[in-house]
């Protein structure tokens, strides 16, 4: 029972907060404020309309500033572009692209050039080191035939030769 009589004694409580709300919620009309409503709906209307042009104007301000800076990006940005594309010499203009693979082009056909003329040399010297040692060969063994045949009537004519020294 306690709590009945406790849970009584908040709903009477919350009656009589509900009753000081509602006297405070009703509206009271005070002597000053006599405008009529449509005097205050012009007046608001007045400065709507006002406030509306006001941010239609910045509104129209702020893309004009856009549509100057996005022209200039525009104009900046075009010549850069072509510029990335050509050579500039003083009579004439050339694409980069094949200006670059001209010249690499050249590069390769000279480093060929060069190669072949290099092989060249290597060969011709390999041809000539190869008939100077056929020749010395050649001769060593043409020399070593000559002083075996040499050798055996050289020794005799020494031995003669001595003999015919010694005889007399």
């Amino acid at each position: 029972m306690a709590q009945t009589v406790s849970n009584d004694a908040l709903w009477g409580k919350l009656k009589e907060m509900d009753e000081k709300l509602d006297k405070l919620s009703e509206v009271r009309v005070s002597p000053e404020i006599t405008l009529d409503l449509k005097e205050v709906k012009e007046e608001i209307t007045t400065e709507i309309k006002e406030d509306i042009q006001m941010l239609n104007g910045n509104i129209l301000n702020t893309l004009k500033e856009v549509s100057l800076i996005r022209k200039q990006q525009i104009v900046s940005v075009e010549p850069q572009k072509k510029d990335t594309y050509y050579f500039n010499f003083k009579f004439f203009k050339v694409r980069k692209m094949p200006f670059v693979v001209a010249i690499f082009g050249l590069l390769v056909f000279i480093l060929t050039l060069f190669c072949m003329k290099q092989q060249n040399d290597y060969k011709l010297l390999m041809d000539e080191y190869h008939k100077q040692n056929v020749t010395i060969q050649k001769l060593n063994e043409e020399l070593k035939i000559y002083e075996e045949n040499n050798r055996k009537p050289v020794s005799t004519k020494r031995q003669e030769k001595g003999k015919i020294l010694t005889n007399k």
